[in-house]
């Protein structure tokens, strides 16, 4: 099998954060998978608007990769990696399924909890009717910051995504949900989805405010790194405590 792991990272600014940060986690967990690994600097399809650089990670087959790769595992520009994380790709039989994960964390019943309690949307239906206005009876709400592709069988359903939705990308209201909002309905409504386990894109800032703020624990970042593979610090939660991680 040959495997490509690959991240979006566009602007000085974010390449250098990223160079910085994350970059030397993403190497070497591709070393030690034998997998190829590249950061895509620039816009891989226009128009050329900030807002549509998160959707553009639906477009990493789009360099003829299908030629080179089975699998392509995209990840979030701002997620560290346990040094003991197994290989992605092989963990789970895919068939024709996209990998993703459940942003329901640390479980349905939490989430909905913890929704509640910040005054937001609650289920995943008002989530997506919310966010891109579809609707889905689902309890699902699919992440996006981690995607295990098969470019021969993924890369048009993608490519169509792209081109039915980066229009209403640009300034939406909703932001990044919107690009989530749209993958994961399609995503679920053609019933591409194997839903792997939390470990593999585990979302930091909501695991810390269930645990911490509801429950009144203390959840330290370096106790959920080294229960994890995939840690997704989202909304550039806690990236000062990135250095002192023991790995």
């Amino acid at each position: 099998m040959n495997v490509v792991l690959t991240t979006i990272c566009i602007g000085e600014e974010y390449i250098k954060q990223y160079n910085s940060l994350f970059r030397k986690f993403h190497e070497d967990y591709a070393k030690r998978c034998g997998y190829d690994f590249k950061v895509i600097k620039d816009y891989i399809q226009g128009p050329r608007h900030p807002s549509l650089v998160s959707l553009n990670k639906i477009l990493v087959c789009n360099y003829n990769w299908e030629k080179e790769y089975d699998y392509i595992i995209f990840i979030d520009a701002d997620i560290i990696i346990n040094n003991n994380t197994p290989k992605i790709h092989s963990y789970y039989t895919f068939g024709e399924k996209i990998g993703v994960v459940n942003q329901s964390q640390p479980n349905l019943e939490a989430r909905l909890i913890t929704q509640a309690h910040k005054g937001y949307e609650v289920t995943a239906t008002e989530y997506y009717k919310s966010k891109s206005n579809h609707d889905i009876n689902t309890d699902h709400i699919i992440n996006t910051g981690v995607l295990v592709l098969q470019p021969k069988k993924h890369k048009e359903f993608l490519q169509t995504i792209f081109n039915r939705y980066s229009h209403a990308q640009i300034n939406n209201k909703a932001g990044f949900h919107y690009e989530q909002s749209v993958i994961g309905y399609e995503i679920q409504k053609n019933n591409l989805y194997l839903f792997m386990d939390m470990k593999w894109n585990a979302l930091w800032g909501n695991n810390k405010y269930y645990y911490n703020v509801i429950r009144k624990e203390h959840l330290m970042l370096q106790d959920f790194f080294d229960s994890n593979y995939f840690i997704h610090l989202a909304g550039q939660c806690d990236f000062n405590l990135i250095r002192n991680l023991e790995r």
